[in-house]
């Protein structure tokens, strides 16, 4: 794997996590929002698993 990719998997992870700390924190603040915000956070995750998907087809 080059370097590159390494990189931008880190950053996938980091902004994962920043906004999966995020949404924890307005779904403590704001429980009402929580069926809005999980389908939210349900959108980003599919779509950051549709980028590793293709990310990984692409370099093999």
């Amino acid at each position: 794997m080059s370097v590159t990719i390494l990189l931008l998997v880190l950053l996938l992870f980091v902004v994962t996590m920043l906004v999966g700390g995020g949404i924890l924190i307005l779904i403590r603040l704001r429980p009402a929002w929580s069926a809005p915000v999980t389908g939210a956070l349900a959108a980003m995750m599919l779509m950051t698993t549709v980028v590793t998907v293709l990310v990984t087809v692409t370099r093999s």
